[in-house]
């Protein structure tokens, strides 16, 4: 990939999320929300920023209702931003996705060699999107 990797925005994430909870009012850490896109911001590779925004938002629970929709609908945002998305038409990726997320929910801790699977089955979600 040459082009520089574009990054998500602590203000679009809750933006994604007030679109899809549909309320006035949210609730999350927001501590722990900046926090973690400052430690998204030292990646340079899109599946290694993909792996650790799932990651993050999974384990961190940061939205109190819909984080896992939320975490689905930011990851497509930020690849769409990319030049990437979801095929969530695909009912493997789908099934894939929710798995991952299942595992990464149910996982006390996650090691070096958790996080190369995962950037390994999350590769296989991540497809080229065309500029129609």
């Amino acid at each position: 990939m040459d082009n520089k990797l574009v990054k998500l925005t602590y203000d679009q994430i809750v933006a994604i999320h007030l679109a899809i909870n549909e309320s006035e009012e949210i609730t999350l850490s927001e501590k722990r929300l900046q926090s973690n896109l400052n430690f998204l911001n030292q990646f340079e590779d899109l599946q290694w920023y993909a792996t650790h925004l799932v990651c993050t938002m999974i384990v961190d629970d940061i939205f109190e209702t819909d984080n896992e929709v939320t975490t689905v609908a930011v990851l497509d945002y930020f690849l769409h931003l990319n030049g990437y998305g979801l095929d969530m038409t695909k009912d493997v990726d789908k099934t894939t996705l929710h798995g991952l997320i299942k595992t990464i929910k149910d996982s006390d801790k996650l090691e070096k060699d958790d996080l190369q699977n995962i950037r390994g089955v999350l590769s296989t979600c991540i497809h080229p999107v065309s500029a129609d």
